[in-house]
């Protein structure tokens, strides 16, 4: 096989790869990667820039990238072998977790001290394609942009992945970039800054100060997955005290999050109402119309140079709901096939129907276990599985624990008796626990949304949860 045959399916394989581990990850560690050849025992021989990338690759992706280069080459594929492109001093050892970088990257030139990451140049208002699901969170994310620290502060955007939050975000910080060079924007996430946190106190107290002098000299701070600082003390109390000189100054916030911030779990009563006080707004999944405007946007302007009919845009829009990211990448893999496959012709429904098959699938709800339900359940509340087990009647336990039984009767075909000992629980206390949540979902708005939230990270819809009466 030519090398050019190879990148092919080298480019169908980092479709399958883009859509797992996201579009931050695939561009820094991923999309640098290069394609040497592919042996005749099935070795695919990929070159990295240096010892680092090849350690982090080989620790953290591996596997997914085989697993992809597997599907695409089918009996032809056996293993990866990365290889260094020049030989460096070896870094030091140090421990690697996914998508965490070493140090932040700097978002401003005018900054001396690299804060943040990156803003991505995609991210920008006018590849936003607005529709009813996000219209609201888009006029107020614009509105910020026009008027940083006067309009909405802080900005808080929460919904489900991949439905356009960091977009938003980013969006604010180019258009507010492009009214005034000089403001320091900085983008970062919780986790980055959490290690960001732990690292200046490992440094001593120079290292605290300067951290905050850090943080507390930006202009625009966008910081992603908020909800993740829920129970860490330290850096909550660390964030208060930036949140409050950022906003006397009359410095832009803005956060994103999976959830409301009065259904953060663990997250402190001060920080909510800080968060309250500003602008909190919503995106939601897109409809069908938005979600057809999105692929035709894309077909349009990402460089597609291969025919690729409105029937099969009108196919992937009404088959693949699940967020935009996912919409995004099933264009991408039949814009791919039609170039490199089919000698630049139209592909057929057939054709995308095989392509994106493992999408569809993906789009099939599965049947839910128990285990699944009490895992989400525990982790939405920041507490164990075998909290939910135990004997335990505190009102931050037996709380989580009957709604975990209520979502297993609601959402499950499992019968009193077997969701009984699935939670080691006597029948009558699962019906007492499905019936306390049912009359306190009708009297308590914040309950409601919060076992609503726990249905849809579950993949089900709200309105399953009244299909039928415990």
């Amino acid at each position: 096989m030519n090398i050019t045959e190879l990148e092919g399916y080298w480019k169908l394989a980092c479709f399958e790869i883009q859509a797992k581990v996201g579009e931050d990850v695939f561009q820094r560690h991923i999309e640098p990667l290069k394609l040497l050849g592919l042996s005749d025992s099935g070795v695919v021989s990929i070159e990295t820039d240096n010892n680092f990338s090849k350690t982090f690759i080989s620790n953290n992706y591996l596997g997914i990238i085989e697993d992809a280069l597997r599907r695409a080459l089918s009996n032809k594929f056996s293993q990866v072998e990365l290889s260094v492109a020049v030989t460096q001093e070896e870094l030091p050892d140090v421990p690697f977790t996914i998508d965490e970088p070493a140090k932040p990257v700097s978002v401003s030139a005018i900054k001396e001290e690299e804060i943040g990451f990156p803003l991505n140049e995609n991210y920008c208002f006018k590849d936003f394609i607005v529709g009813p699901s996000n219209s609201f969170a888009a006029a107020a994310a614009r509105a910020v942009s026009d008027n940083p620290g006067k309009s909405y502060n802080p900005l808080f955007i929460y919904g489900d992945t991949g439905l356009g939050k960091t977009h938003l975000m980013q969006a604010i910080g180019h258009e507010a970039l492009k009214h005034n060079s000089d403001v320091v924007v900085c983008y970062t996430t919780t986790e980055a800054l959490l290690n960001d946190f732990v690292e200046s106190i490992q440094k001593g107290q120079q290292g605290s100060i300067s951290f905050r002098q850090r943080y507390r000299s930006v202009d625009i701070l966008l910081i992603d997955d908020i909800h993740f600082i829920a129970g860490k003390t330290a850096l909550q109390e660390e964030f208060f005290n930036m949140f409050n000189d950022l906003t006397l100054k009359n410095k832009q916030i803005v956060m994103t999050s999976d959830r409301p911030p009065q259904e953060i779990h663990g997250l402190e009563q001060r920080l909510v109402s800080r968060f309250q006080a500003g602008l909190i707004t919503s995106v939601e999944s897109p409809a069908f119309e938005t979600r057809l405007a999105i692929i035709r946007y894309k077909q349009q302007h990402n460089n597609i140079r291969v025919p690729i009919s409105d029937q099969v845009l009108q196919f992937i829009a009404e088959n693949v709901k699940s967020n935009v990211r996912q919409l995004e990448g099933a264009l991408k893999r039949v814009a791919v096939y039609a170039e490199s496959f089919v000698a630049g012709t139209e592909p057929t429904i057939d054709d995308v129907r095989n392509l994106i098959k493992d999408m569809l699938e993906e789009e099939v709800q599965p049947d839910l276990t128990f285990g699944q339900i009490q895992k989400v359940v525990a982790e939405f509340f920041n507490i164990t599985i075998a909290d939910i087990m135990s004997k335990e009647r505190s009102q931050n336990i037996a709380l989580p624990r009957q709604m975990a039984m209520f979502l297993c009767r609601k959402l499950t075909k499992g019968s009193l008796p077997e969701i009984s000992r699935a939670f080691d629980k006597t029948h009558a206390t699962v019906l007492h626990g499905c019936t306390t949540i049912k009359n306190r979902m009708e009297q308590d708005p914040i309950l409601k949304r919060q076992v609503e939230n726990i249905a849809q990270t579950l993949g089900r819809s709200p309105e399953e949860l009244y299909l039928t009466v415990c």
